[in-house]
């Protein structure tokens, strides 16, 4: 069965976080919609231009088996404005599907909309302190039932393949991982 995920993104996201996502899971052959809550093309917080595939209007009624959210500020509050990205992130979250977020976004998206309650999490330094309940700040992923959550943009692709993991399977991740010899032990 094809696999579908959402990455979201918006102007002032951190480029790393959302294109590493991007990036592992289409080496590994899964469908990722990189989907706009501004315009097509957007700019990161350091300036790199990165086009969508299409504006996250397009993404209602969709479903997907990941949802995984970028950082960066104001990439993170942009994110968080967006009703319609809100939406199916409560739609996702309802169904027990996994979603995931980086960085900022824990805390500025997910915390600020009742999306990690009952669950632990990690994120950015700088913005853990809103999030109300903390999981141990050394790990790099944190992964409680259908969320998971990152430090930041060093951890972009651990998180990545975590995520890939944990929708993909094991042999996968490994797959992956060793096609761009990176260190999962």
């Amino acid at each position: 069965m094809e696999k579908r995920i959402l990455v979201p993104i918006a102007d002032g996201i951190e480029m790393i976080e959302a294109l590493s996502i991007v990036d592992v899971f289409r080496r590994a052959g899964v469908t990722v919609d990189l989907a706009s809550v501004n315009d097509l093309v957007i700019t990161s917080s350091h300036n790199v231009k990165i086009t969508a595939d299409l504006l996250i209007e397009e993404c209602v009624g969709r479903s997907y088996d990941l949802i995984a959210l970028p950082g960066g500020i104001p990439g993170a509050e942009n994110l968080r404005n967006s009703k319609i990205l809100i939406e199916i992130l409560k739609h996702q979250n309802e169904a027990n599907k996994l979603y995931g977020a980086i960085c900022a976004s824990p805390a500025v998206v997910l915390e600020h909309h009742g999306l990690l309650e009952g669950k632990q999490a990690v994120g950015h330094p700088l913005f853990v302190a809103d999030l109300s309940n903390l999981a141990d700040t050394t790990e790099k992923v944190v992964v409680d039932r259908n969320c998971i959550t990152s430090r930041g943009a060093g951890t972009a692709v651990d998180f990545s393949l975590e995520l890939l993991g944990i929708l993909m399977g094991e042999e996968k991740k490994r797959e992956v991982a060793g096609s761009m010899v990176a260190d999962i032990d």
